[in-house]
């Protein structure tokens, strides 16, 4: 079954064009000042087309077979074609064709063969953060591959359609690794996925395209001081597909994008408006799990490290000469940890949380002159150079997808918090062998994670398996107002996860099913994906016995 466009936006409540909702870290209308900026994107840097993968190169779409791939971990030379500031990344080389960072397009039941070669100056692993494998494949950390040596791997995907991601996971080491360079995408591929396609008439790299968001420190070196080891490391930039300030040139069409959030710590709230500063809708279609069972229409989403967004832009009613910009909107990033000018906590929960976000000159200072976390930018153009017709409709039905059967679910409480100069999960951190959470195989799990309010948002992540966000309970305001149903549940928690970001005071509750085909004992890992946080020890073991 399918609905025509405004058929679809008139069940959903959607409109064409609505004005900026208010910004949720002000209590006060006027996110339309706050966003519509005549110096987009900071103003200092020089406009670029956004880059856009193709079939080599950077992020190029690798589709891998049953022949090994060799990936090499190392530094960068100018004859790389790499982004300007990166400095390390996964290079290959497969049917001659050469890649930076590929994205390896892959499909249900593949035997995929990869040998990492590490060709950089200190320990690393390869994790395949999504997917469903054993230990020995997943690349948490337990095993490392030692400057000049390999590691293969070698593992059935399991997993249904969505993007995926791949990254280092040497304890200690992430968080400089990912930030040099190092991180590609997993593009997997099932019915589902093509029948979207061929009903949208889309073509990856034309009118699907990967947008992969990166804050960072212009011209430095990753080098993290005590505050970014507190907060997390911040930038003050932001790129998209490797490029500051990108702009894409569009037709009136829809348009899908799948969106990355590989910074190391900051969060972001998503949305899109034109240049007069009236926001548009999305059509929000997936998310980490890969395609929600139904469509929904959203007009802003927050992005959490680790997270994924899949959307539909419609730029059908659109005319030559239009421009539309998509935005990180201001909001309160809710740092209750953080020292005010008095030296104390800033207790937003006080306030309702309704504080602005932070622009001192003091916190600017203390992430080296970043952009703070919850300011107002547009982070890309778009520019309606061609008018053509366009019929397509989006499907009413995306997915089957089973919710979890919760009737022998056992209970377990996780707590973040932070003490003795550490983040901490159930008062602990990670040491390594250590596996504080044991679980059966084959049972299923509520786990109800409770961040304290004096604390600020981490994003959870478990390796090797999905997950359902049943609730969210005591949620700040301004994520309260985006519920999408009675649970307090967000349009970015249907479907499955395998990364859930907790806001301050806030507790979520998710399903697992922890039905295991591989033999022996299993181990994972259950960590905070601020790469700053997991470096420094906000992560347990996880066993399956």
């Amino acid at each position: 079954m399918f609905l025509n466009r405004r058929d679809f936006l008139k069940t959903l409540g959607g409109v064409a064009l609505v004005a900026l909702p208010p910004d949720p870290g002000s209590g006060h209308a006027g996110a339309a000042e706050t966003s519509v900026r005549s110096d987009w994107c900071g103003g200092s840097e020089q406009s670029l087309p956004l880059f856009v993968p193709g079939e080599r190169g950077f992020l190029g779409r690798l589709v891998l077979d049953d022949e090994t791939l060799t990936l090499r971990a190392a530094p960068l030379e100018p004859a790389d074609n790499a982004p300007a500031g990166l400095s390390q990344a996964y290079l290959a080389s497969y049917r001659g064709r050469e890649y930076v960072n590929p994205t390896l397009v892959l499909h249900p039941g593949q035997r995929v063969r990869v040998e990492l070669v590490n060709g950089i100056g200190e320990a690393t692993i390869v994790h395949w953060h999504g997917l469903t494998v054993d230990t020995r494949n997943d690349g948490a950390g337990a095993v490392l591959a030692a400057p000049g040596e390999r590691y293969a791997y070698s593992f059935e995907l399991r997993n249904r359609g969505a993007l995926y991601w791949y990254h280092p996971h040497p304890h200690g080491l992430t968080a400089g690794q990912a930030y040099r360079g190092m991180f590609g995408l997993l593009e997997v591929a099932d019915a589902d996925e093509e029948k979207l396609r061929a009903a949208l008439d889309l073509r990856p790299g034309k009118t699907e395209i990967p947008l992969v968001l990166q804050d960072r420190r212009t011209g430095r070196d990753y080098a993290a001081g005590d505050a970014d080891r507190l907060h997390g490391f911040l930038g003050d930039s932001i790129c998209v597909n490797g490029r500051a300030c990108p702009y894409l040139d569009v037709s009136t069409r829809i348009y899908r994008f799948r969106l990355l959030n590989a910074s190391n710590a900051r969060t972001y709230r998503l949305g899109w408006r034109t240049a007069a500063g009236k926001a548009v809708p999305f059509t929000l279609i997936g998310n980490d799990g890969g395609l929600l069972p139904e469509p929904r229409i959203c007009a802003e989403a927050f992005l959490a490290s680790a997270e994924r967004l899949d959307l539909l832009l419609d730029l059908t009613d659109l005319a030559v000469g239009d421009t539309l910009f998509l935005d990180t909107r201001a909001f309160d990033p809710m740092h209750m940890e953080m020292g005010g000018s008095s030296g104390g906590a800033i207790d937003h929960a006080a306030m309702g949380h309704a504080a602005a976000p932070p622009d001192s000159h003091a916190e600017h200072a203390a992430h080296g002159g970043a952009f703070p976390e919850g300011g107002a930018r547009a982070i890309l153009q778009m520019r309606v150079r061609e008018k053509i017709a366009s019929i397509a409709s989006v499907p009413a039905k995306l997915s089957s997808l089973a919710p979890i059967d919760l009737a022998r679910a056992i209970e377990r409480p996780l707590r973040l918090g932070f003490a003795k100069g550490r983040w901490r999960i159930n008062d602990r951190v990670f040491a390594m062998g250590e596996t504080p959470i044991e679980v059966a195989r084959n049972s299923v799990e509520t786990w109800l994670i409770r961040n304290y309010f004096n604390s600020m948002p981490h994003a959870m992540h478990l390796h090797g398996f999905n997950f359902e966000v049943l609730e969210r309970q005591t949620s700040p305001d301004p994520i309260a107002a985006l519920k999408v149903d009675d649970r307090g549940r967000l349009a970015t928690d249907l479907g499955r996860k395998d990364t859930v970001l907790v806001w301050p005071g806030e507790s979520v509750k998710i399903a697992l099913d922890f039905t295991c085909p591989f033999p022996g004992e299993q181990t994972y890992v259950f960590h905070c994906h601020n790469l700053e946080h997991e470096d420094a020890g906000m992560m347990l073991g996880v066993k399956l016995a």
